[in-house]
């Protein structure tokens, strides 16, 4: 996948042709690694891709050359773990490679999650670099309550944040900040922002990353535009502690599902059922578009189990939705295990942020 091959190259890209197996094999022995690219990519490649070799190939011709680089190397019979859960390439091409690597004796077996389970724990250095994240989008999203006024659009608020985020040092997050208002704000929690106008008495809910090489630090908060709406603040309110439950609970070596469940109940206990969208939390890290998402859960029920560990990197998130009231109330964090205990690296509060009109 493009975020597991900058984490072991280096190499990033805004576009990876879906018809190539552009990407990198780590050898055992000898230890090496082989960078696979489009031969209009070579000189972004040679810059960008940390590699012992670079080999370019041609639409078309591709898999052939794959395994045609393995056999030269003395690879042919080797044992490869493919990586399918991925955005890129099709699957057809990566069928396309299985079928010229096993025709040189190779033995083809599943690769998933070996590299996103290696960057599963975070680093000091990947660490600091989350932490700077968290602080720049603590600071813009601070900022933005002086921006958000009546008549803007969502498209617009949304292009202030990233504004404040780029004048702040944030690189281009995976995916563009989420902004949701007004009457259908209760189902539109996946919507692009649109041209939609905002109005005095919205309840504005606005999720964003901030990122530093590449790692995503995610917060959501969300905004009153003028008099508050007394429901979305008391839910906002009443589900605040819900993260000094996950880190009350928070033990390390544990799964983090005993934890999880402990913030779910606190919810649940204040919130009407239908009116809670989500309480969960995924991992997070290095992130390309079009999706910052992890592949553990708070709920320890994703594609990969997870512990409590140093350098475990999620969010919480706790999305409540009024169909009646029309509008969605969220709050999300991002949050690091260490040593000694879960940090929330946001210092805003997780209430209702009032606008001054």
């Amino acid at each position: 996948s493009p975020p597991n091959i900058l984490y072991l190259s280096g190499y990033d890209a805004i576009w990876y042709p879906w018809r190539l197996p552009l990407g990198c094999a780590v050898v055992r022995e000898p230890a090496q690694l082989l960078f696979f690219d489009w031969t209009r990519h070579e000189g972004y490649a040679k810059l960008h891709a940390r590699c012992d070799e670079l080999v370019l190939f041609e639409y078309g011709s591709a898999p052939a050359e794959v395994a045609a680089a393995f056999r030269a190397r003395g690879l042919g019979g080797a044992k490869v773990g493919l990586e399918r859960y991925g955005l890129n390439p099709a699957a057809p091409i990566l069928d396309a490679v299985q079928e010229a690597l096993v025709a040189d004796g190779a033995e083809v077996v599943a690769g998933d999650w070996i590299v996103d389970d290696a960057r599963l724990y975070k680093s000091p250095a990947e660490l600091e670099r989350i932490r700077l994240a968290g602080k720049i989008a603590d600071g813009a999203m601070a900022a933005l309550a002086e921006r958000l006024r009546p008549g803007m659009t969502e498209l617009q608020a949304g292009a202030a944040l990233t504004s404040l985020l780029a004048d702040a040092g944030s690189e281009v997050p995976a995916t563009h900040p989420l902004v949701v208002s007004g009457p259908t704000g209760w189902v539109d929690t996946h919507s692009f922002p649109s041209r939609r106008v905002l109005e005095e008495g919205d309840t504005i809910s606005i999720d964003c990353c901030a990122v530093v090489d590449r790692y995503h630090a995610n917060l959501c908060r969300t905004f009153a535009l003028g008099a508050p709406n007394v429901e979305a603040a008391a839910m906002l309110d009443a589900t605040a502690g819900s993260v000094g439950e996950l880190q009350r609970l928070a033990v390390l070596g544990e799964g983090p599902e005993r934890a999880m469940a402990a913030a779910e109940r606190w919810v649940y206990d204040r919130v009407p059922q239908e009116k809670v969208w989500w309480v969960g939390g995924y991992s997070l890290g290095i992130g390309l578009p079009p999706s910052w998402v992890g592949h553990t859960y708070l709920a320890n029920d994703g594609l990969s189990k997870v512990t409590w560990q140093p350098g475990y990197v999620s969010n919480f998130e706790t999305v409540m939705v009024d169909r009646e009231g029309g509008f969605e109330a969220a709050s999300i964090d991002t949050i690091v295990m260490t040593e000694d205990g879960l940090e929330m690296l946001s210092e805003l509060p997780r209430g209702l942020i009032e606008v001054e009109l």
